[in-house]
């Protein structure tokens, strides 16, 4: 693998670990690390903003953004690396540029106790970030139409991928500590609308199934808690980046909710590539997850609740092709999402941006 990747070396800095970093960084640079490609990761707050290392050719900057009153050590970093005859490359999973995401933390009381301007203000250094960069990665196509409104650099998609052996591993030495059949969902923040149909639908089937019970990890919207007994769910925590597969090992049949809106249909579907690689078969929204489940076949896409419930239904009352569905959305897993198959996207794109940087090359 290594002698067919050729590109730039790279160092990823990074604000903290967590999931989008997960996925962005840490995954994909410590496989090319893996492979003998000289690429790396730091934390921002480590870099000396100002001295760039001579042995690295570019920088990946995943949302990072900087506060104004940072501005002119910021401008004073990006014009090194300009003079020093460096790039760097901004990097997203998920709409972080319009007010889509200002409105959506204030929807869901996530704004840390800043006023709308204050929000907008830390959007617009985003935005300014990344202009200054010499391109951008993203997970998405939509993802990539929102980024080119804002800039006219190269903006190419690199998709999301999963590192099996890694995940697997983990779910492999994860105990089981739940017994009987299980329904889960996982997930960060979210505006209860995201998981709606489907608690209604998890409500019905505790009725129907008393021995079912349902795992919900990470972020505990409070509409499950009003369709499904509290006697029923087994709560799991936020857990560490390089330890959360352990919860999803918990799940024998994984639920991917999100509602069709502009924000989610910016997303990429990961949550039913984790279930896939856990083991657990899958019934989703018809939003994202349509472009990896086909439907009936690797798995069930739920357009109702009266969908959510009887595709539930026939998975809980049939085994068999519980597993077959499973078995089947791990081989498409395999096939087009390993992180090992798509590696090679990551230099690609930076060597990329690095050739049209060196030509002064705008892009409409």
């Amino acid at each position: 693998m290594a002698e067919k990747m050729h590109g730039p070396s790279m160092l990823a800095l990074i604000d903290e670990v967590n999931g989008p970093n997960l996925w962005r960084v840490l995954s994909p640079i410590t496989a090319l690390e893996r492979a003998g490609y000289p690429a790396g990761w730091d934390f921002k707050s480590a870099s000396m903003l100002g001295l760039i290392a001579p042995h690295v050719d570019g920088y990946l900057l995943p949302r990072i953004s900087w506060p104004a009153t940072h501005r002119r050590e910021a401008e004073a970093w990006f014009d090194s690396i300009r003079k020093s005859g460096k790039f760097a490359v901004y990097d997203m999973d998920d709409d972080i540029l319009t007010s889509q995401e200002t409105h959506r933390r204030i929807d869901l009381n996530w704004t840390d106790g800043k006023s709308f301007e204050q929000l907008e203000g830390e959007r617009y250094q985003r935005i300014w970030a990344m202009q200054q960069c010499d391109g951008v990665t993203v997970t998405t196509q939509r993802l990539a139409t929102i980024a080119r409104s804002y800039t006219t650099k190269p903006v190419i998609v690199v998709p999301n991928s999963i590192d099996i052996p890694w995940f697997r591993r983990i779910v492999q030495q994860t105990k089981r500590q739940i017994p009987g059949l299980t329904i889960g969902w996982a997930g960060g923040r979210r505006h209860d609308r995201d998981v709606e149909e489907m608690a209604i639908a998890w409500g019905r089937i505790a009725k129907r199934y008393p021995d079912v019970r349902f795992v919900v990890q990470g972020h505990q919207p409070p509409v499950i808690l009003e369709h499904v007994p509290f006697d029923r769910i087994t709560r799991l925590p936020w857990m560490k980046a390089e330890t959360y597969p352990q919860g999803i090992a918990q799940v024998d049949i994984g639920c991917c909710a999100v509602a069709d809106t502009p924000f989610n249909r910016a997303k990429s579907p990961i949550k039913a590539m984790e279930h896939a690689v856990a083991g657990a078969a899958v019934v989703a929204s018809p939003t994202l997850y349509s472009r990896i489940i086909e439907d009936c076949r690797s798995g069930y896409i739920a357009y109702s609740v009266d969908g959510w419930e009887a595709c539930l239904s026939r998975l809980i009352e049939r085994p068999a092709e519980r597993s077959m569905m499973a078995r089947r959305l791990l081989r498409t897993v395999e096939r087009k999402h390993s992180l090992a198959g798509n590696l090679h996207r990551w230099p690609d794109a930076w060597e990329n941006i690095r050739e049209a940087a060196q030509r002064g090359l705008i892009v409409a």
